[in-house]
């Protein structure tokens, strides 16, 4: 990680110094993107999608546990009322919906992770797409992401996460 951090701040060297060799001026600014995210409209939405979809599923996961437990208290009053193979097979159900229970949480985290990982990766390209025309419009030499930079330091004046959450609300 140091080796990245290094190797970002070396660029950022290297630029302002061919940048100034001819004479041009160097232009930077940082945009921090999990700001935008959590901030932006389309980000909002996205997680709005995702908790809406997650209590959908919790709630199939409380009636299949309320379901599991019925049976085991049942196993538990009846067990030894009955006969054992009959014994048996509630005990094969049980667990055989137990596991059923198992997959479904497995299933549904997963569910969510790419969900998840879905719609971020499609914010992230329209966030791209903004800061690209921003950086254009406005003539940055050099645009950095806030936490993959390992920007330890930068004045407010060059965070332009304000103005790309607003270009990308604005967008529909």
């Amino acid at each position: 990680m140091k080796r990245v951090g290094s190797l970002v701040w070396a660029l950022v060297f290297v630029i302002g110094f061919l940048a100034t060799a001819y004479g041009a001026s160097v232009k930077i600014g940082y945009v921090d993107v999990q700001r935008v995210l959590a901030e932006s409209k389309r980000g909002q939405e996205a997680k709005k999608k995702i908790e809406a979809r997650g209590a959908e599923l919790n709630q199939e996961f409380q009636r299949r546990q309320r379901e599991v437990q019925s049976l085991k208290e049942d196993l538990e009053r009846k067990g030894t009322l009955l006969n054992e193979e009959a014994r048996k097979e509630k005990e094969r159900e049980y667990q055989r919906k137990v596991k059923e229970l198992e997959r479904f949480v497995r299933d549904s985290r997963e569910e969510l992770r790419q969900m998840e990982r879905e719609m971020t990766a499609k914010i992230l390209k329209e966030v791209e797409k903004v800061i690209e025309e921003l950086g254009k419009k406005e003539g940055y030499t050099l645009i950095l992401e806030k936490q993959r930079s390992f920007i330890l330091y930068a004045p407010e004046e060059i965070d332009l996460t304000e103005k790309v959450i607003k270009a990308l609300d604005a967008e529909k």
